[in-house]
């Protein structure tokens, strides 16, 4: 009997750890993945002229991180792209005092959601 819930115990183990290492943005911070993906993470505005790309979201479920949610905002930017993800508003139009990666996250419906715009730079 305890072999067998070893086993079941192991094999669930397995499947956890191979799960999480498939998915490179589970494994890093948005600041690190955002480098990874050739992306530049702002939280202040930009300085420079820029276009929008694409408005992007990050969904999970109700447990979800935000930091797996702006890392998947990070894909989409660079599938559409992108040089940079800005927040969608800063802290000086409304959004009081938020600051840093929180500046994309919202909640809807009890739930927490991510925004962002997916950005390239114009001009040189």
């Amino acid at each position: 009997m305890n072999k067998g819930i070893l086993l079941v115990v192991l094999t669930w183990l397995a499947f956890a750890l191979a799960g999480c290492h498939t998915h490179l943005e589970m494994q890093y911070t948005p600041e690190q993945y955002a480098k990874l993906r050739g992306i530049e993470l702002l939280t202040t505005a930009p300085t420079r002229p820029y276009e929008l790309v694409a408005n992007v979201e990050g969904f999970g479920g109700r447990h979800t991180a935000k930091e797996t949610m702006i890392n998947g905002m990070i894909d989409e930017a660079q599938k559409a792209g992108a040089r940079a993800l800005i927040p969608m508003e800063f802290a000086v139009e409304g959004r009081g005092a938020i600051k840093g990666l929180d500046l994309f996250v919202y909640t809807e419906n009890n739930r927490n959601v991510t925004r962002g715009r997916a950005i390239r730079w114009v001009g040189n």
